[in-house]
């Protein structure tokens, strides 16, 4: 019997005897959700659960759990965030108070909550991770990726390295580790905090060729490498990258059910976590939070596979894009995408949370994927936040081809 076979025994066990166990967390709930009950609280789902309550009626499920604490950022952030700044340059670039600060403490606009989700991974100076990507097929069929990824944050005050530049907003590097057909390409990308003035520039090395090259395509909707089809670069993070596609308003705070405390996503492996359709809903907690509402309109005249996006920002200072909900140019339903997270991370403070992993779930293919998943159910390599920085020189396209090879 292999190590799976024995820790889904042990899990089965303990469950069957009434015991507690991090693993199982559908127990103690307040209450659930199912295709029998949803219609008793439309103003609390948004379309896209909706939608997953009418696709999948006999399997998906919402187990909705005491509301736990506000994720915190950390104190030296938070002391820095004291006034809102100022959106220039037709909304692409900001000035603030303080380099590295909340940008919007006291939002008041749609695209406030946009670039306080936006920036809030530089809440660290640095991140390294081996995350993992699924995508689920149709027949509930799993292709699984590995991603290395070293990431500075020069923004951040405590961001060791210097850079002329300040409109650096992340120095991202990633290699792939698998699945095979993709194993050894390596994207090297420079994001701008304004990109008005500075485009994101992107480069990428192909162990078929051996050779670096200029991406200038990593934008907008482009598909995303390991997003399984279903997944465009700009939703990556829940959002990132220039928002001038969009008209965007704002919708005001609700009370809904959303994704919170996901550490049993981390700890479990993906083949318990993840089924067909969906992720098991044993292993997904929710609870009842507050959450600005944004929307946001393609101007006439520009183009993107989502002719409109619903995103639903938690309230609190670290600004989680919990749901995105996503739309055609019909104004069908697409996509369904939640963003789940988690405390403990490896350099983080208590309190302080982190993105666990985006999950984006597609209505016509009936298929789903998973990225930037962390935590001891998918790697052994632990997530380091806030340690040991790469030099710049690492983040540069002579760096690319060295770390590739």
């Amino acid at each position: 019997m292999n190590k799976m076979n024995i820790k889904k025994l042990i899990i089965s066990l303990v469950a069957a005897l009434g015991l507690s166990a991090t693993s199982v967390i559908a127990d103690g709930h307040k209450y659930t959700v199912d295709s029998s009950n949803y219609t008793s609280y439309t103003e609390m789902l948004s379309p896209g659960q909706l939608t997953m309550f009418s696709a999948y009626p006999d399997t998906y499920k919402i187990h909705v759990y005491e509301t736990g604490a506000d994720c915190q950022i950390p104190p030296e952030i938070k002391a820095i965030s004291q006034t809102n700044g100022t959106m220039v340059n037709d909304n692409e670039g900001i000035e603030v108070a303080n380099m590295g600060q909340l940008p919007f403490p006291n939002p008041t606009e749609a695209q406030h909550l946009i670039w306080n989700t936006r920036l809030n991974s530089s809440n660290t100076s640095a991140m390294f991770r081996v995350a993992t990507s699924t995508n689920v097929q149709a027949d509930g069929s799993i292709i699984i990726g590995q991603q290395e990824t070293n990431i500075v944050y020069p923004r951040n005050p405590n961001t060791v390295s210097q850079y002329a530049d300040k409109n650096i907003y992340a120095m991202f590097m990633q290699k792939n580790l698998g699945p095979p057909r993709s194993a050894g390409t390596t994207t090297l990308v420079h994001d701008f905090i304004d990109s008005y003035v500075q485009p994101r520039k992107a480069w990428q090395y192909n162990p078929a060729t051996r050779r670096v090259r200029r991406a200038p395509d990593i934008t907008y909707d482009t598909v995303l490498l390991a997003g399984g089809g279903v997944v465009v670069v700009d939703q990556y993070g829940g959002f990132n990258g220039a928002q001038d596609k969009y008209d965007w308003s704002y919708e005001g705070t609700r009370k809904m059910i959303v994704p919170a405390g996901n550490e049993a996503l981390a700890e479990n492996a993906l083949e318990t976590t993840h089924q067909q359709y969906h992720l098991n809903p044993d292993y997904v907690r929710y609870e009842e939070r507050d959450v600005h509402v944004v929307h946001a309109n393609l101007k006439p005249g520009q183009r993107h596979l989502y002719a409109s996006r619903t995103f639903y920002v938690m309230d609190d200072d670290f600004n989680m894009l919990s749901i995105m909900d996503a739309y055609d140019d019909n104004g069908e339903l697409m996509r369904h995408q939640i963003g789940t997270m988690m405390t403990g991370v490896e350099g983080t403070g208590a309190g302080e949370c982190a993105s666990q992993g985006e999950f984006t779930f597609d209505f016509a293919t009936r298929t789903y994927t998973g990225n930037n998943q962390i935590g001891t159910g998918f790697s052994t390599v632990p997530t380091v936040y806030n340690g040991e920085e790469k030099p710049a020189s690492f983040f540069t396209p002579d760096g690319l081809r060295r770390y590739a090879r």
